[in-house]
C-alpha cells in the first residue's frame, strides 16, 4: 500500500479496461479522435482570449479534482461493503476506479500546464495544443465515468428489485 509514488499503475490500469470495454477501432476513437476533435473546437474559440482561459482552466480544474477524489473515496467505501459474490458490481468497481484515477490524474496536469503558462504573453503552440488535448480528453473521461457509475446504479438497481420482488 505504502511504496513510491507510480503514475504507470494508474496510466496501465486505465488502459487495460479501457481495451476491455472498448474494442481497438472504438478505443482509437474514444481517446484520440474525439479528444482531439474537441481540442481544435476549444482551441478555435477560445484561444484568443489566453489569460483567461488559462484562469478558467485552473478553477475547473480545482474544483474537479477535489469532486473525483470524494467519488473515489465513494468507490472505496461501495467495494468494501461489496461481498466478493458480487463479481458484476466488482467489475463495475474496477472500471470506475480507473477511470476516476486516470482523470484525476490528467486534471493534475492540466493545472500544472495552467499553472505554468497562465502569467505569459507567449504559450508555445506544443504546451497549447497538448493543454487542449488533454482538456477533450478530460471530457470524454467524465462522460465515461458518468455512464459507469449508471450502469453501476442501474445494476443495483436491478438487484434491488430482483431480491425485493
Amino acid at each position: 500500500m505504502y511504496g513510491l509514488m507510480d503514475i504507470r499503475e494508474i496510466v496501465k490500469d486505465y488502459f487495460r479496461h479501457m481495451r476491455s470495454d472498448l474494442r481497438t477501432f472504438p478505443l482509437i476513437i474514444t481517446l484520440i479522435v474525439v479528444p482531439l476533435v474537441l481540442a481544435s473546437l476549444f482551441y478555435f474559440l477560445m484561444y484568443p482570449s489566453a489569460n483567461k482561459f488559462y484562469s478558467h482552466i485552473i478553477t475547473v480544474s480545482s474544483i474537479l479534482i477535489p469532486l473525483l477524489l470524494n467519488l473515489l473515496m465513494i468507490v472505496y467505501y461501495s467495494l468494501e461493503k461489496t461481498k466478493e459474490t458480487e463479481k458484476d458490481k466488482i467489475g463495475f468497481l474496477e472500471h470506475i476506479n480507473s477511470t476516476i484515477s486516470m482523470t484525476i490524474l490528467v486534471s493534475v496536469f492540466v493545472l500544472f500546464l495552467a499553472i505554468i503558462f497562465a502569467g505569459r504573453e507567449n504559450t508555445p503552440l506544443w504546451a497549447r495544443c497538448a493543454l487542449f488535448y488533454l482538456i477533450g480528453f478530460l471530457i470524454i473521461n467524465v462522460i465515461i465515468t458518468l455512464v459507469r457509475i449508471y450502469r453501476l446504479i442501474r445494476y443495483e438497481i436491478y438487484d434491488v428489485k430482483k431480491y425485493s420482488g
